[in-house]
């Protein structure tokens, strides 16, 4: 934990802070109320362990001794986030604070992530770590598939395995026993650094660059784009695009027009292609309302979830989220018997054509990666019946996804934050641990380099239609189905 006190003594410095508001009493208070809320609430976290061999708990309680070193609010409120981070669940996070305490704290983390302006494209394929974008530092050219092999000297993998406290968004590796995240170079820790020591590997060389924190990468010139929510006849191929960026429902009457208007037209059509690629989430109804302009029988699936000893998910609080079987009893399944789960729902779900609905029978396709939440609900009901013609394409996250409720707000005695915790689990038809990450994708999509090599020399945007057809991957797989 040593590197965890240095950032907190970092932060105190920083920003002039001394002096603290709450009692060392006080912040003990706080933070062992966060953690047993946590283990009181999250369902998912004895699964990790079982499943990830990654014991949340101990991680928590090893920041717990740094609580008699700090000596700012701002490093007390970074190591109350590093907490919920460790849950590496991002429905278990803080919220938007509305004590005036919190905010001050919230306002002085986020100047500090705003002043890093440093970034180094990269995905993570095959547990390695790429480049995407070509780049220049210290008169030397990085190109596309350049390797990162460590940051301050270390590993990739042994500084994620070690600082899984420093920022959310981390996801397991299931085949290589491994957590991981291409977005790692920006975290808690190393937004309080001036430089940055990347080590990157090319053709077997290595080299060590210190890359200034506060000055942006100098990428080589490409054509800039806005990707954006939109509705495509591609008359040639007979397929109708949606690309939707985003579960907001405002998206909702924009697309319907669309297809009402295609659908006046009398297209023929083959296939229809719904892109929610690096889409975040927001509301289920979105992507449900979507479906069922679409289709021309009903979207049916099995759908169970539980909770974790039903210490907060009364039967009134399931009812309104409209659900009417409501069940909440002991779970008795052998594979989820010793977590002390109890089923809240076990139902059949139905998505209903609507009134307008285009009534297609042919193939739906769903384009999916760095995909979560509301996203992620979309993913796990196309692919839960490989024999329908809701298809799900795409790379897999390592994260827990699947339906659920929204998470459950809670706020801290004493310096009065406000988090949330996702406080149910979807179990429908697992047979093993594995089958409780709801991360299936029927057609998987491998990373292929070529792609983004042709997407930094391509003339045009890489969401033009002339692009997606010759350069997606995704795209490709959908015309070759």
């Amino acid at each position: 934990m040593k590197a965890l006190i240095t950032l907190f003594f970092i932060a105190q410095i920083i920003y002039g802070q001394s002096g603290l508001t709450f009692t060392k009493k006080q912040m003990y208070q706080d933070f062992d109320v966060l953690v047993a809320t946590i283990h009181s609430v999250s369902p998912h976290l004895p699964i990790k362990k079982d499943l990830w061999h990654y014991d949340a708990k101990k991680q928590m309680l090893d920041l717990r001794k740094n609580i008699d070193k700090i000596s700012s609010d701002l490093s007390f409120f970074i190591l109350l986030e590093s907490v919920l981070n460790t849950a590496l669940d991002e429905h278990t996070s803080l919220l938007r604070q509305d004590s005036v305490w919190a905010k001050q704290q919230y306002e002085a983390l986020k100047v500090a992530r705003n002043k890093f302006k440093f970034s180094i494209g990269n995905i993570y394929s095959d547990g390695k770590y790429l480049t995407t974008n070509p780049f220049i530092v210290q008169g030397d050219t990085v190109s596309i598939g350049t390797e990162i092999v460590e940051i301050e000297g270390e590993p990739m993998d042994r500084y994620i395995q070690r600082k899984l406290y420093v920022t959310d968004g981390i996801s397991y590796d299931l085949k290589r026993k491994k957590f991981y995240y291409a977005g790692i170079l920006k975290n808690n820790e190393t937004i309080f650094k001036d430089t940055l020591k990347i080590t990157l590997k090319k053709n077997g060389k290595s080299k060590t660059y210190a890359f200034a924190s506060n000055k942006f990468t100098k990428y080589l010139p490409t054509t800039k784009y806005r990707d954006s929510t939109r509705v495509e006849y591609w008359e040639k191929e007979k397929i109708i695009y949606i690309r939707l960026t985003d579960m907001e429902p405002e998206f909702t009457p924009f697309i319907n027009e669309k297809l009402a208007v295609l659908k006046e037209q009398n297209i023929s059509i083959d296939k229809i292609i719904i892109d929610i690629r690096r889409n975040g989430g927001g509301q289920d109804n979105v992507w449900q309302n979507l479906f069922a302009e679409l289709i021309a029988s009903p979207i049916k699936y099995s759908l169970k979830i539980d909770d974790f000893k039903n210490v907060v998910m009364s039967k009134e609080k399931i009812e309104r989220f409209g659900f009417k079987d409501v069940i909440i009893k002991k779970d008795k399944d052998p594979l989820l018997r010793k977590y002390h789960f109890y089923t809240l729902l076990n139902t059949r779900e139905s998505i209903e054509p609507s009134a307008t609905s285009l009534k297609f029978t042919g193939k739906i396709y769903l384009l999916a990666e760095q995909h979560y939440s509301s996203a992620g609900s979309a993913v796990s009901v196309a692919s839960s019946n490989p024999k329908d013609n809701l298809i799900s394409v795409g790379r897999k996250t390592g994260y827990f996804l699947g339906l659920g409720f929204s998470p459950q707000v809670f706020v801290l005695p004493n310096s009065k934050v406000k988090y949330r915790i996702a406080p149910s689990i979807e179990v429908t038809n697992a047979k093993n641990l594995t089958d409780l990450m709801q991360d299936k994708i029927e057609i998987e999509i491998p990373y292929d380099l070529n792609y983004y090599q042709n997407k930094f020399s391509y003339k045009g945007k890489p969401t033009d239609k002339d692009f997606l057809i010759r350069f997606d991957p995704f795209i490709k797989a959908v015309l070759e189905n």
